[in-house]
C-alpha cells in the first residue's frame, strides 16, 4: 500500500443502518458534521506529519466520544500498533467499546483534568497523542496538557486541534435566551456555565485571535512541550438539513437543557433553536453553514537529556 493510499483511505467501519442499532441517551446524532470535521483535521494531521512517524505507534486519542473518530483514525492509519480512546462520558465509552473495540482499538473512561483517573501503566507509554476537538472543554488547560504530557514517551508527539472561536449563531442564541427574564432564573446556580457560554472567549485566550494557533502553542510550551508546527485551519460545513443542524445545537447545549425543569425543557429547547436558526448563515439552498477556524499544533515531549 502506498503512502498516498494510506493517507486517503476512508472510514468504512459503520454503515448508516448500524447507527440505529444502538440508542445512546444524551449523545449526538449528527454524524455527518462530526465525521466531516474529524476527516478534515485528520487530513491536516497527515499533511503536517510523515507516515514513518506513525509506524507501529501506540496512540492515545483524547475525547474519542462514541469511538467513530477512533475508527476513522485507525482506518486512515492501519500501520499503527494500537489506539486507546478516552473520554469523560461513561455512556459514550460503553457504546464505543461495544461497537468498535478490537485487537487494535480499546477505550477507557477518563477525566483528563484529574490525573488520578489515569491508569499508572500509561505513564510514558504512548508514541502519539491525538485530539481533534475535546481540549476545548477543559477548564484548566495547563493541568490537562501536563497530564497528557505524562502519557507520552520522551520524544513522543501530539497533534492537537481546538476551535479558535464559537459559531456566531450558537453564541447569539445562548446569550439572548439565557439573559431573558423567562429563563435566567433557572441558571442562577450555574453562573460559571452561563458565563462560559455567553462570554466570547471565557478562559480561552486563543479565541478570535488572528494567530490563535501560536497562542495555543504557547500554552503547550508552558506545560513542557516542544512545539514543532502550528497552523490555522479553516473548516467549512453545510448541514444537510435543518434537522441535522438542530440536533447539533441540542447536543452542544445539552448541559443547559438538562438544567431546566422537565416540564420546561421542550419550550426552552424550542426557544434556543428558534434563536439559533434566526442568526444562522445559510446557503442558497437554505441550509445552515458553519465556518470555524481551528488552531492546530504538532508538538512533542522533549527527549531525555
Amino acid at each position: 500500500m502506498s503512502q498516498l493510499e494510506i493517507w486517503t483511505r476512508r472510514s468504512k467501519s459503520r454503515s448508516r443502518s448500524n447507527v440505529s442499532d444502538f440508542s445512546l441517551p444524551g449523545t449526538a446524532e449528527y454524524d455527518g458534521y462530526l465525521i466531516s470535521l474529524h476527516d478534515k483535521l485528520l487530513s491536516e494531521c497527515f499533511n503536517l506529519t510523515t507516515i514513518a512517524e506513525w509506524d507501529k505507534a501506540r496512540v492515545l486519542e483524547v475525547g474519542c466520544g462514541c469511538g467513530d473518530t477512533t475508527r476513522q483514525l485507525v482506518d486512515r492509519l492501519p500501520i499503527v500498533r494500537d489506539i486507546l480512546g478516552v473520554d469523560a462520558d461513561v455512556d459514550a465509552i460503553d457504546y464505543a467499546f461495544s461497537i468498535h473495540a478490537d485487537e487494535k482499538l480499546d477505550f477507557a473512561n477518563v477525566n483528563i483534568q484529574d490525573i488520578n483517573t489515569f491508569d499508572l501503566k500509561w505513564g510514558g507509554k504512548f508514541d502519539w497523542m491525538f485530539s481533534s476537538h475535546a481540549l476545548l472543554w477543559a477548564r484548566e488547560q495547563s493541568t490537562v496538557l501536563r497530564n497528557l504530557l505524562w502519557c507520552l514517551k520522551p520524544g513522543g508527539r501530539c497533534f492537537i486541534a481546538v476551535p479558535a472561536g464559537k459559531p456566531p449563531d450558537i453564541h447569539a442564541a445562548v446569550t439572548k435566551v439565557l439573559k431573558s427574564s423567562s429563563w435566567s432564573k433557572y441558571f442562577v446556580s450555574s453562573s460559571e456555565l452561563v458565563t462560559d457560554l455567553t462570554d466570547e472567549n471565557y478562559n480561552r485566550l486563543w479565541f478570535h485571535h488572528p494567530n490563535a494557533d501560536r497562542i495555543y502553542s504557547a500554552l503547550l510550551e508552558q506545560a513542557g512541550y516542544h512545539v514543532l508546527k502550528t497552523k490555522l485551519v479553516d473548516f467549512r460545513y453545510t448541514f444537510t438539513s435543518n434537522d441535522e443542524y438542530k440536533e447539533c445545537v441540542r447536543s452542544l447545549l445539552r448541559q443547559l437543557i438538562e438544567a431546566v425543569p422537565d416540564g420546561k425543557k421542550q419550550v426552552f429547547t424550542k426557544d434556543m433553536l428558534k434563536a439559533a436558526m434566526k442568526k444562522a448563515k445559510k446557503s442558497k439552498d437554505g441550509n445552515v453553514m458553519w465556518n470555524i477556524n481551528y488552531a492546530v499544533v504538532v508538538a512533542k515531549r522533549p527527549d531525555l537529556q
